[in-house]
């Protein structure tokens, strides 16, 4: 395939990654493996993150109202 239409192809489905390789004769399969996880790894951080604060506003909010909570009877 033609770089140009590879990176077009890349762009229209927004892929993060594009590199030339040749299986044949190896060029940069293993650089292309290593990105890739590097890839994989970054998103991997970046959605425990988002997890993480998630979990934590809604604990926050658990406790909001909770202390919200109008006491009927002394």
């Amino acid at each position: 395939m033609p770089k140009e239409k590879a990176m077009k192809y890349k762009d229209d489905f927004e892929f993060d990654l594009f590199m030339e390789t040749s299986a044949k004769t190896g060029y940069n399969t293993e650089e292309l493996f290593v990105e890739a996880a590097k890839l994989l790894y970054k998103d991997y951080v970046s959605l425990k993150t988002s997890q993480k604060n998630i979990q934590k506003l809604k604990l926050n909010s658990k406790v909001v109202n909770q202390n919200n909570k109008k006491k009927c009877c002394k």
